[in-house]
């Protein structure tokens, strides 16, 4: 008799705890704000957004261990899934993480332009994706992805397919994400360089953005004056590594950043920047770490 009142009492505490743990996610995944991490993956790009249980990961960085650490730290450890991956271009630095998270997590979909590349590292990636069966998504123009909060990220670069699949400047057809969250928008620009910012500033898109993530970790060969004077950001998010060998940030763009009164926030300084958009009808929020 004893031993079933044991039995009993256990199997009660047992589903006492599931249930405190499936409220907790249900109350994570309704009441949690949508985030923005600007991921410090040393020399490379990863940015995370998420909303609720709901992620969209913009590239991975190169170093698959240490992506999984910092994802490890936003993402609640309940969620094994990915929704959605934002490849802007094949360079490893980009892509190079991502290959331990579609092993490690759930994914949805892959978002990708053709461009190819005769690395190993994108042939892997390529590899693990047709081999899980994930859904390819080709990244162009219109392209869009919602959330359930009512945030909406929008592909504005390429155009349309790209052609030169193997052309050796893979960055010409790096992927340019906007992302609005209310009154609150982001862009995201991979690497894109200074010529195709050009064509985005023929189109006549609507730049004018709060967060600006700069491209190509800082280069020279991106972020002109006639961008910035389109873009107007208020904050401008450098994603590079730590006495990285090509110099990033170039001395010219942070000059350029602060003629055009933009705060400057570093990873390589910083480590991980996160925004958090407790509402869409106020203004999202640097938090301190």
């Amino acid at each position: 008799m004893k031993n079933n009142r044991k039995l009993i009492y256990s199997i009660l505490a047992a589903l006492a705890i599931v249930a405190i743990i499936l409220i907790a996610i249900i109350f994570y995944g309704k009441n949690s704000p949508l985030s923005v991490v600007f991921l410090d993956v040393g020399q490379g790009d990863a940015i995370l957004i998420s909303d609720g249980s709901q992620q969209l990961l913009i590239d991975g960085g190169k170093d698959g261990k240490l992506l999984l650490e910092k994802l490890g730290k936003y993402v609640p450890f309940w969620d094994r899934k990915i929704e959605t991956i934002i490849e802007t271009h094949p360079d490893a630095d980009h892509i190079g993480g991502l290959i331990d998270v579609l092993n490690a997590y759930q994914v949805d979909a892959v978002l990708e332009t053709k461009m190819q590349s005769e690395s190993q590292t994108f042939k892997k990636l390529e590899e693990i994706i047709a081999t899980n069966n994930i859904k390819k998504i080709e990244a162009k123009k219109d392209v869009t992805i919602k959330f359930a909060g009512g945030g909406v990220a929008e592909i504005l670069y390429p155009f349309e397919t790209v052609i030169d699949i193997n052309g050796k400047d893979t960055n010409m057809y790096s992927v340019v994400v906007k992302l609005m969250v209310g009154e609150n928008k982001f862009l995201f620009t991979g690497d894109l360089p200074t010529t195709e910012e050009n064509k985005l500033l023929s189109i006549g898109f609507d730049l004018n953005v709060d967060f600006l993530k700069i491209a190509h970790h800082g280069s020279k060969y991106a972020t002109s004056d006639e961008f910035l004077n389109k873009v107007s950001p208020a904050d401008a998010i450098i994603s590079v590594g730590k006495n990285n060998s090509y110099g990033h940030p170039n001395p010219e763009v942070l000059q350029r950043l602060t003629q055009h009164r933009a705060n400057i926030f570093r990873t390589d300084e910083s480590g991980d920047i996160v925004y958090e958009c407790i509402n869409i009808n106020s203004k999202c929020e640097r938090k301190s770490l």
